[in-house]
């Protein structure tokens, strides 16, 4: 078996109901480290994220009206690090209903979600010229059956989000490919990269980061921040798989 490295990079903060990466020698409240491991032969990649379980009672999961929702989120993040609910205080969209509700998704709130720390663990998939790829792949994605509020008389815990904040160097070339149900909401450098709104089946996107890099405010060879927002919001199935270029890492 393989050693490991493990790149510390930053605290990943849960304070005041909102989960936020700071420096490590200014932050004096955290509850985990966010803690990337790497193998040393380079065979994979483990990096945290935090799953925050709902019950099918909120309002927006299990929302009978299904399919495509695009207007859920706006183009930049919020200065809290968090998507904005594009409607605004007084709107609503085919899947949601109103910015109270949707701000519940990403950030801790007592009785209506209970977060839990977890990680993914990428597979290097192989090398090309000058690039490794990695991937993610689990057409049955229930990470935290049993846990939180339970699996509510289902097979499985059916409705939670995900979120993580991770960090990469862009290299010419890079793509991101997402293939999920239901929302996948990516941004890069505070800009909304890829979006997958709505409760629908699986659809698959594919970012190529070289046509996009003058809207997101990239360079070759910088590094910049990754936030990935996800969310799984009705029964009966979960997929979550994405395969990626890019070098992620912690903050």
């Amino acid at each position: 078996m393989s050693n490991l490295k493990v790149a510390v990079g930053s605290l990943l903060v849960l304070t005041a109901g909102i989960a936020q990466a700071n420096d490590t020698e200014t932050s004096p409240v955290y509850e985990q480290r966010c803690e990337c491991v790497v193998s040393d032969d380079d065979a994979y990649r483990t990096f945290p994220v935090v799953i925050r379980d709902f019950r099918s009672s909120h309002p927006d999961f299990e929302n009978p009206n299904m399919g495509e929702d695009h207007d859920i989120v706006g183009p930049d993040l919020g200065p809290d690090r968090r998507p904005v609910y594009a409607p605004g205080e007084d709107g609503a969209t085919k899947t949601t209903n109103g910015k109270e509700y949707f701000d519940q998704w990403y950030r801790n709130v007592d009785g209506v979600n209970m977060a839990i720390n977890k990680s993914l663990t990428m597979v290097n998939e192989g090398s090309g010229a000058g690039y490794t790829r990695w991937k993610y792949t689990s057409d049955s994605f229930f990470p935290i059956d049993g846990e939180g509020f339970g699996n509510e008389r289902n097979y499985h815990n059916y409705h939670f989000t995900l979120e993580t904040h991770l960090r990469f160097y862009y290299a010419p070339g890079d793509t991101f490919t997402f293939r999920g149900d239901d929302d996948l909401y990516l941004f890069i450098n505070g800009k909304l990269a890829m979006e997958i709104g709505g409760i629908h089946n699986v659809i698959e996107k594919t970012l190529d980061l070289d046509s996009v890099a003058d809207e997101l405010g990239i360079e070759p060879y910088n590094s910049y921040d990754f936030d990935l927002f996800f969310a799984e919001r009705h029964t009966v199935l979960s997929n979550f798989q994405f395969e990626t270029t890019m070098e992620l890492e912690c903050l």
